[in-house]
């Protein structure tokens, strides 16, 4: 251990004298000289009192000065005292003879101050120092100097002229105040499976710049009466995992980091239903003490974080308009099935096609879906196809013209295969343990199919098809009346005139009757146009 420093002026520092010899010669002559009619002392120190209040790790300042003395040759020995409110009396930190040689004392031997300590002299020798640098909250205490004057006798002997203690300075040292300071705000995160979600844990001051941090996250979850720690990052920057996220998968989907200073972020990768709950981040301050050991100061907590992870919520959407289709026999043709929108890019859809039977009723065919549906073909979300049975077998062709654009083609078309179909769509998900579940489901509108016979007549095709029975039946014969209509209208004009012309000359007119429509177009047999001419009056 290094001896404490002084600085002792223009006067020479004694070293290597053996102290405890040069007490016991001065002792020996002290009373001689005193019953020789030695002066009358004059000394006298400071009894100022003062208080210090100082942060640990800072220097205490400790001055005893000597307001006057007995002669300019006066040599002053300096003892430095502490006095603890658990100690009767004072305990001797450092002594320094009037010859400048020095010895530590118990307290200082105890309190391992040796390498703390620092003794100063002023030049004109009556100002004394002492300094205990690097101070700790135990160095707390009253403090005090006492001074001997000594003088040199006629003979060359120091002899101990007089005493006198200083005032008192208390000393208090204190831990730096706790700044710690931590948001406190409160925040709600709704996020979907599969996202990635970041939590903030924001330290908005802190008691010293040098403090380290130590953060960690804690979490309730819906069902458990006690919050869980999820992972903690020392002051040492080291990630510990809590019991949650060893014992489960949290472990590979969690990261902590720090990208700046007071910044402290845990990020959850994968985000399930699971990680729901309320999160919140506890940080502990930690302070070097003189003696080089960590201690914590103070611990915070931050505002709670409720973090909402859900499923995606169902926008799947198909086509629902409806079509009229009329193939000849032995023709194929293709059946859509049309996704406009899905709830996640990452969907994966399970499509199968159904032919609806149609029954007679009435003489117009009838829809009854819950008796005559059947299964044409079915792709699952990881594209295995149902096997085709029945008098599908060998006739049905499955495209992928686009992520959302699916189409089944019926080869060989025949008489059995009219009716109505449509397609029923599922949309399935992967969670983030990669376990497929069923979303949403929606059914497409229906595409009815007229397979036409080989040997069908044109009447029959038309009545197939209610467009083309409309387009042939109805729509021409309106257009036609009115084009009649206007002939008549000028025929009627243009005989009209000639009446005039031939009454003069006693001729007779002629008048037609209003043109007589006979409309009744059935299945069986076309519509009949007929006029009667008009008779003469």
């Amino acid at each position: 251990m290094r001896e404490p420093q002084s600085r002792l002026g223009s006067r020479e520092r004694w070293r290597g004298r053996d102290f405890s010899q040069v007490m016991q010669s001065s002792a020996a002559l002290e009373p001689e000289l005193l019953a020789a009619g030695a002066e009358l002392t004059k000394l006298q120190v400071s009894k100022s009192k003062r208080s210090i209040t100082l942060v640990e790790n800072r220097p205490i300042p400790l001055n005893c000065s000597v307001k006057s003395q007995t002669s300019p040759d006066s040599h002053f020995a300096v003892l430095w005292y502490v006095h603890k409110p658990s100690d009767a009396d004072g305990k001797l930190i450092l002594k320094t003879t009037h010859s400048s040689a020095f010895e530590y004392g118990t307290y200082a031997e105890e309190e391992g101050l040796r390498g703390r300590l620092q003794f100063e002299r002023s030049a004109s020798g009556g100002l004394f120092s002492l300094t205990v640098q690097r101070a700790e909250v135990r160095d707390s205490g009253s403090y005090y100097c006492h001074v001997e004057e000594w003088l040199l006798s006629p003979n060359h002997a120091w002899y101990k002229l007089a005493e006198e203690v200083s005032g008192r300075t208390e000393v208090t040292v204190k831990q730096p105040d706790n700044r710690l300071q931590v948001n406190q705000t409160h925040r709600n995160i709704t996020v979907l499976e599969n996202q990635w979600v970041t939590l903030e844990c924001q330290v908005s001051s802190r008691s010293s710049p040098s403090s380290q941090l130590s953060v960690e996250w804690y979490v309730w979850r819906p069902g458990h009466p006690e919050k869980e720690a999820v992972a903690r990052l020392s002051r040492q920057s080291t990630l510990r995992y809590g019991d949650l996220a060893a014992l489960g998968d949290l472990r590979g989907r969690i990261h902590m980091e720090s990208p700046s200073l007071g910044l402290y972020l845990l990020s959850i990768q994968n985000a399930t239903v699971r990680d729901s709950g309320v999160y919140d981040c506890r940080v502990e301050e930690w302070l070097l003490d003189p003696s080089d050991r960590w201690y914590k100061r103070a611990e915070d907590l931050s505002g709670l974080t409720t973090l909402t992870v859900k499923q995606p919520d169902p926008t799947l959407q198909v086509d629902t308009a409806t079509a009229n289709l009329t193939v000849q026999e032995k023709e194929s043709f293709p059946l859509d099935c049309s996704i406009l929108s899905r709830s996640s890019p990452e969907s994966h859809f399970a499509v199968t096609w159904y032919n609806l039977r149609a029954k007679e009723a009435g003489g117009r065919a009838e829809e009854e879906e819950e008796e005559e549906r059947e299964a044409v073909l079915s792709v699952g979300p990881d594209a295995v196809f149902s096997p085709e049975t029945g008098r599908w077998e060998g006739r049905l062709r499955f495209q992928r013209l686009s992520a959302v654009l699916f189409r089944l083609t019926v080869l060989q078309a025949g008489g059995a295969d009219s009716g109505n179909y449509s397609c029923r769509v599922e949309e399935w998900l992967a969670d983030p343990n990669g376990v497929w579940y069923r979303l949403a489901e929606e059914e497409s509108g229906t595409v009815a199919v007229h397979v036409q016979d080989a040997g069908s007549t044109l009447q029959s095709v038309i009545c197939s098809n209610d467009a083309l029975f409309y387009f042939v039946f109805f729509y021409p014969f309106p257009i036609f009346g009115i084009l009649i209509i206007t002939i008549l209208l000028v025929r009627f004009k243009s005989r009209n005139s000639s009446k005039n012309s031939e009454g003069k000359n006693g001729v007779p007119l002629l008048w037609i009757k209003e043109p007589h429509l006979n409309y009744s177009p059935t299945c069986l047999e076309p519509p009949v146009l007929s006029i009667h001419p008009g008779t003469i009056d």
